[in-house]
């Protein structure tokens, strides 16, 4: 671990997605994070983006100062445009949003003897870019996630062709790289990053609804697990499976929905709850629900079409009899580690690095229906066996994660002298 004398002093940090406006992972993370490095000692300066007029521009929480810069987006005047032409503002927002940051990273002094930018993913490229051109600041790289390019290149859009050159560009700038977990960081040497600057720093897990549920005594845990079953199994009766996120292709839902008529062939009494909703400007919604009437497993799978509060979305992995999460892309897969911190039975798909979950869980090694149904039949028709996995999960979790460990080995890179 390192010491306070060794972190650098200030931390710029360029990170689009900020409380309040947290819709997935990257959101989720920075919360935890601020929390994490709140008293550690260095100061922090975050910049996030916003399309809310409501929230407070700055926001001070120990040592970590949250700055919110506005960005075009919150109205409606555009919610009824085509898709490209939503996807062209999308992208006008986040460049005018990396230049209004650099711009005050400057200003601020970012040339000053021991400070650091910090960007992550593609959304902070430009910032991190400018900072490292016009100031000479050294900068550190977050990738979370590539998925914009986890297609086969013949596939991918223009604009992921795009986001992956603005990637490249910023690897090579980088000081250091940080990824969350060791299956990234070799698919980014696979891609011709240099190995010698990539850093494995995995993420925690805790989050206080998280903790406060997996405290709760028995008659608590099961008086909450009643609640929830009642809603979407008759009478409270029979099995039920949750999965948590995004509806896009990569997260595998599809393939739960084909794997679903397999499943509930051998088990009738199985509900399989979709909670999460479309990315923005897609339609994935439309999709999943034609996949559902196509494959006649409407009575057996429910989605919501909306996202769940951290609290509501614990609470159906507390009650189910199994969670999966079956992608095909999944650098870190924060949703799957808290399910397993809840000591649940979670089968998760060949996108997982196998070491994140080591053998918590189920992993599946091909994007097959068949395989998954397989899997999950598994859990629900051995309870025993699926309580053992539940508690092999939970031990892996806690023994190797935590918000604490993330903040100090996070700073520690940071500190790092350039090689």
């Amino acid at each position: 671990m390192s010491t306070p004398a060794a972190r650098p002093r200030p931390v710029y940090v360029v990170c689009a997605e900020t409380p309040p406006d947290v819709v997935g992972g990257l959101g989720r993370y920075a919360e935890r994070m601020m929390a994490a490095m709140r008293h550690l000692g260095t100061p922090v300066e975050v910049f996030g983006a916003t399309t809310r007029d409501t929230v407070p521009r700055t926001e001070r929480i120990g040592d970590v100062t949250l700055h919110r810069v506005r960005v075009p987006g919150g109205g409606g005047g555009l919610t009824r445009a085509p898709a490209a032409v939503l996807q062209i503002a999308r992208m006008i927002g986040i460049l005018a949003f990396n230049v209004r940051v650099a711009a005050r990273i400057i200003r601020a002094g970012a040339r000053s003897s021991g400070s650091v930018v910090v960007v992550h993913d593609w959304m902070g490229c430009v910032a991190g870019i400018l900072c490292r051109v016009l100031a000479r600041t050294p900068v550190v790289f977050h990738v979370h996630s590539r998925e914009l390019n986890a297609a086969p290149a013949r596939r991918r859009s223009a604009v992921a062709a795009g986001v992956a050159a603005l990637e490249t560009a910023q690897a090579r700038m980088a000081r250091l790289i940080v990824v969350p977990s060791v299956g990234m960081r070799d698919e980014l040497v696979a891609c011709g990053w240099p190995s010698d600057r990539l850093r494995v720093i995995p993420h925690g897990f805790e989050d206080p609804e998280l903790l406060r549920l997996a405290a709760l005594t028995g008659d608590e845990r099961d008086r909450l697990r009643a609640q929830v079953r009642r809603r979407h199994l008759p009478g409270g009766e029979g099995r039920l499976v949750v999965f948590a996120g995004r509806l896009s292709p990569h997260k595998g839902v599809r393939t739960l929905i084909r794997a679903a008529p397999l499943v509930v062939g051998e088990r009738d009494d199985v509900r399989i709850v979709l909670i999460g909703a479309q990315s923005p400007r897609t339609g994935e919604n439309a999709e999943v629900a034609r996949l559902i009437d196509e494959t006649g497993v409407g009575r057996h799978v429910v989605a919501g079409y909306r996202f769940l509060g951290s609290a509501e979305v614990f609470a159906h992995f507390l009650a189910a009899d199994v969670c999966v999460f079956p992608s095909t892309y999944e650098p870190f897969g924060l949703v799957a580690i808290e399910a397993m911190a809840l000591a649940r039975p979670v089968v998760v798909g060949p996108g997982y690095s196998p070491e994140v979950v080591g053998d918590g869980a189920v992993r599946c090694g091909n994007d097959s229906p068949k395989e998954l149904a397989e899997a999950l039949l598994r859990c629900l028709d051995d309870p025993r066996a699926a309580s053992r996995l539940g508690e092999r999960g939970a031990a892996h979790v806690r023994e190797r994660y935590t918000w604490a460990r993330t903040a100090e080995l996070t700073l520690a890179a940071y500190a790092e002298p350039a090689r």
